[in-house]
């Protein structure tokens, strides 16, 4: 559901006669993204990148130049045994007959022959030596890139074994005419004269006329082969060119830090982080607990690193990192991602009552910087690969809407809301504008070229039960006053079973945050490719005693259906390492190409899991092959659904996955090292010459 590879409508038709069938759909939305699909199909399947198929390659040309360097050897013995008879038989003429000046003609032609064999000789230990490094090493001494091109046989090989047969056809035709025919003529002639002397010599240069007649007839057959490669099969005199297709110059990096000065904490998950990027990061998510001092940690940033944009919130208790759950204490954190062909925008506005127009003028403005700067990014174009997302609570449907607005509804917007320990209102949200820009009634986003291909999606960790009804009142946007004409509590209350019965009688307006983890509400947003419908969870907050009303924190409209969900902690658990799991299993790229991910874990999630979060880590970071990941804990989240629409939940996950697949593709001319983009007008002849070697 996220854009892939761009190329151009022209080039559709060439692209399909170069792919191969397999490869899963990326779900696209405008024309260009349209056609992603067909370009991902030029890339070899996923299995092609962990080297299997290199191994097997490897083998097969190994077999291949054996079966090569005896032909050479074969060649270079029969040659030395036909200059050894021509010497003979001109040694036999020279010294045993009076010098005629036909023995100079004699002797130009054993030195032709000598002189091509020695060449031959050259040629064929300079090849052999070639070869035997070749099937050493895996590489030729003689290609600029000294590396195998990944996913199979090397194109060079099969190129380079191509241009030695038709130089070797080449040159042995030369022999052939030059040498060998010559040689012939002249003495059939001799012996039909009857000039050759005794019987001895006759002999003897009757076995060089036969040995010369047998080498000849080889070569001839190797001039026949040559006239076939160059008038039949199209093949060139000139090297061909070999094309690779380059992946994405991405890498991420994640640190953390639980130390009590944020100073000191800053620099030291910046440290981490950059230790696994080693280059100066393009764009940074920053989180911090709520109980640390936020412009602190930022002014050290800014100094760490200057002009690198970067956004973010506050976390609820802490992350998500590796294999660990990162709770209990003052925790700030850093993801980074290295994209220098990328480009990222950040902004950050305060809510109004107008949440919709804060939004839509905010990216708006923040668009407007890459439009200044996309002439130096060939590398991304159209909208962004995903706009990354963190706001306050409350106004996220409405942010949501005016990004749609802005950039358009199939725009992935990715993130979560800013959050605090307890629930206190502490939370921050930040952006690198202006050195460092902080609020707590606003929202920070930025928008993402990522010059990568990027998945995510948005799943619940709940399901729906068969309880439902239509929300028949509402006041405002979140507060549920009746469904199906009844208060809404008590319509609510019977679906769990009387699971808030007791509060109720205790306590006015209570808080059911926790006790509402264990059975939320939920809407159908529609259905998913096999026909079985997605929710959007909701959590309720409160219930409103004397109206019977319940609080929630998402909108609701009136006339909508609503459903309640139910789960365990073993689902919530188990879910996040599924959303990883299925986001990278449909994205059509494989585990090995992930370079980094960043996770939305709802904070109410994390809690109803308990001591659970730390499985939860495990198995996040199993299904993210053990790459950079950041885990932020949200009071809502946002993503992308199946349908391709941003919607805000709550007690759900959120996923990102950054591949090392180009979102334009890019190939690189393996001998002169000068790469071309999709985007370019000559990337159309290379496809059509079959010169482009794909992942």
């Amino acid at each position: 559901s996220f854009p892939s590879v761009w190329i151009s409508p022209s080039l559709l038709v060439m692209a399909s006669a170069a792919t191969s069938p397999g490869r899963r759909q990326s779900i696209g939305s405008s024309p260009s993204r349209m056609s992603s699909e067909r370009m991902s199909r030029l890339s070899l399947s996923t299995a092609s990148i962990d080297g299997g198929l290199d191994l097997i390659a490897m083998e097969k040309e190994r077999k291949k130049l054996a079966a090569e360097m005896k032909s050479l050897k074969l060649e270079f013995a029969l040659d030395f045994l036909d200059v050894s008879v021509k010497s003979l038989v001109v040694i036999s003429v020279l010294t045993g007959y009076e010098f005629v000046p036909s023995h100079l003609a004699l002797v130009g032609l054993l030195m032709i022959a000598l002189f091509l064999s020695l060449v031959a000789v050259g040629i064929r230990l300079r090849n052999m030596q070639d070869l035997q490094f070749l099937v050493r090493h895996g590489f030729s001494r003689r290609w600029k890139k000294k590396e195998r091109i990944s996913g199979g046989q090397d194109p060079r090989v099969v190129r380079d074994a191509e241009r030695r047969q038709l130089h070797h056809f080449i040159f042995r035709t030369v022999q052939a005419w030059c040498a060998d025919l010559p040689w012939i003529v002249f003495n059939v002639n001799r012996v039909a004269q009857k000039g050759g002397g005794g019987g001895a010599e006759v002999v003897l240069r009757t076995v060089s006329i036969a040995m010369a007649g047998f080498g000849f007839g080889m070569k001839f057959a190797a001039f026949v082969n040559l006239v076939k490669m160059t008038l039949f099969s199209g093949v060139k005199m000139s090297m061909k060119e070999v094309w690779e297709e380059l992946p994405a110059d991405v890498k991420c990096g994640v640190g953390h830090s639980d130390q009590a000065d944020t100073a000191e904490a800053m620099r030291e998950a910046f440290k981490q982080c950059m230790g696994q990027i080693a280059d100066t990061p393009s764009f940074m998510v920053v989180t911090m607990t709520a109980d640390h001092d936020h412009r602190a940690g930022l002014d050290v940033l800014a100094e760490l690193a200057p002009n690198v944009p970067y956004s973010g919130s506050t976390t609820c208790r802490g992350t998500l990192i590796g294999d660990k759950a990162l709770h209990g204490g003052q925790l700030v954190a850093v993801w980074g991602i290295y994209d220098p062909e990328g480009f990222y925008a950040p902004g950050i506005f305060e809510y109004t009552e107008k949440p919709v127009e804060d939004a839509f003028r905010a990216c708006k403005k923040a668009y407007g910087n890459f439009k200044v700067e996309r002439e130096t990014k060939k590398s991304v174009h159209g909208v962004p690969s995903f706009v990354w997302f963190n706001g306050a609570p409350d106004p996220e449907d409405r942010t949501l809407e005016g990004f749609a607005k802005a950039l358009g509804e199939n725009t992935p917007v990715v993130g979560g809301s800013s959050a605090d320990n307890d629930i206190s209102g502490k939370w921050k949200q930040w952006c690198s504008l202006n050195g460092g820009t902080i609020t707590s009634s606003g929202c920070s986003f930025t928008l993402c070229f990522c010059s990568a291909v990027v998945q995510g999606q948005l799943f619940t960790g709940y399901n729906a039960t068969g309880k439902k009804g239509v929300v028949t009142q509402m006041e405002g946007t979140r507060k549920i006053c009746t469904i199906d004409d009844r208060p809404a509590i008590e319509v609510y209350n019977e679906w769990t079973g009387g699971h808030y019965s007791e509060l109720m009688e205790t306590k006015e307006n209570p808080n059911i945050l926790a006790e509402s983890s264990l059975y939320p509400l939920g809407q159908v947003c529609g259905q998913d490719e096999d026909g079985e419908p997605f929710y959007r969870s909701i959590h309720p907050s409160q219930i409103w005693t004397k109206t019977g009303a319940v609080q929630v924190f998402s909108d609701v409209k009136e006339g909508e259906s609503i459903v309640m969900m139910s789960g365990t902690k073993e689902n919530v658990v188990n879910r996040i390492a599924g959303v990883a799991s299925h986001i990278v299993r449909t994205s059509g790229f494989s585990l090995q190409e992930v370079r980094g991910s960043l996770v939305i874990f709802c904070a109410g999630a994390m809690m109803f899991a308990g001591d659970s979060i730390g499985i939860a880590a495990q198995k996040l970071n199993t299904a993210l092959g053990g790459t950079p990941y950041m885990g932020m804990h949200t009071f809502g989240e946002q993503g992308m659904f199946p349908d391709g629409l941003s919607r805000h939940g709550n007690l759900m996950f959120s996923a990102l996955v950054v591949s090392s697949r180009r979102r334009i593709m890019k190939v690189l001319n393996v001998d002169t090292g000068r790469s071309v983009l999709a985007t370019e007008p000559e990337f159309e002849r290379i496809l059509a010459q079959g010169c482009l070697h794909t992942l």
